[in-house]
């Protein structure tokens, strides 16, 4: 149980997901060091706890050096690694950026821990490692991504592979592939944060691009709670785990669901100039194995999380 140890690490603790981990870890998880790496290039120093528990190492990944120094001061026992360029228009865009960062990034960090083993290691991956298909995908179902970040994150996934290979069979590492996460806090630009943007503006029609596609929206308190279930439960050397929700929503039925929590009649315009020109119609995942290996399951519907969400806003 992570109440039992003495050191946490999370790599993009000041990010979105990363700040939530970090209250989930305050509020339920004995009285564990927490040290946050985070180079504060997404990340905000407001979305830190104030606890004296939590120390900021403000260190960018690909710095081999700092890397190795913050491990070696903490000596972590679990390990979170959420950092990550992650908003596909800017890594397209930036695609050495983007393998630097996530992959040689990555490696700087496990072969740091290979001197100083963690009892556990979760890497946060993503659904990007999927092809374009209908159904919906389980872990051992073919990994064909169709975009650099997708890309680096299957990379990410064989380099803790190859970890878990060569470190104390003591240790257990795992990845979470990430559906759509959102919820309060989100520091990039993705459809929910721009939807809310124009209602903050008092916009009731809403500019948007491609509203058709489905994805599987999770809550991002439901994804902490996801990240120590398989820090805590994982018994295998090495797993792959889904984490969403099991249901796929457009945009316009994101929509849709805002309009009746705000009690504003909502419209959609789509603007030419958004649209992608290649977008996946779904992007679903099959959760049977985190569900009956671990017994987690997502505690938010997308109505309660967007309640949550407004709620939260204050529009």
């Amino acid at each position: 149980m992570l109440s039992e140890v003495g050191s946490i690490l999370v790599t993009g603790g000041a990010g979105f997901v990363g700040s939530w981990l970090l209250g989930e870890l305050l509020a339920k998880r004995g009285q564990a060091r927490i040290t946050v790496l985070d180079n504060l290039f997404n990340g905000r120093r407001s979305h830190l706890p104030d606890s004296p528990r939590v120390t900021l190492a403000e260190t960018d990944l690909s710095d081999v050096d700092a890397v190795n120094r913050v491990i070696e001061h903490c000596k972590p026992d679990v390990v979170f690694h959420l950092a990550a360029l992650h908003f596909i228009p800017y890594c397209n865009a930036h695609p050495a950026r983007t393998m630097e960062v996530n992959v040689v990034g990555t490696q700087a960090l496990l072969d740091a821990c290979r001197r100083n083993p963690p009892s556990r290691v979760v890497i946060a991956s993503s659904v990007a490692v999927y092809p374009v298909r209908d159904g919906a995908n389980a872990e051992e179902s073919v990994v064909a991504p169709v975009d650099v970040y997708g890309l680096s994150k299957w990379v990410n996934e064989r380099q803790l592979e190859l970890f878990s290979a060569e470190v104390s069979s003591e240790t257990r590492c795992a990845v979470a592939r990430l559906s759509n996460v959102y919820g309060p806090r989100e520091t990039n630009p993705h459809v929910i944060p721009e939807i809310l943007e124009q209602l903050m503006a008092r916009r009731t029609t809403i500019g948007l691009g491609n509203v058709k596609p489905k994805r599987d929206y999770i809550f991002a308190a439901d994804v902490a709670r996801a990240l120590i279930t398989i820090a805590e439960q994982t018994q295998s050397r090495f797993r792959v785990y889904n984490v969403g929700t099991g249901y796929e929503y457009s945009v316009e039925e994101i929509v849709a669901c805002l309009s009746r929590i705000s009690g504003r009649r909502l419209e959609i315009e789509v603007d030419p100039a958004r649209v992608r020109a290649t977008d996946r119609m779904h992007l679903l995942c099959d959760l049977s194995r985190i569900e009956s290996e671990l017994g987690w399951r997502a505690s938010y519907t997308l109505e309660a999380g967007m309640a949550e969400l407004w709620r939260t806003v204050g529009i």
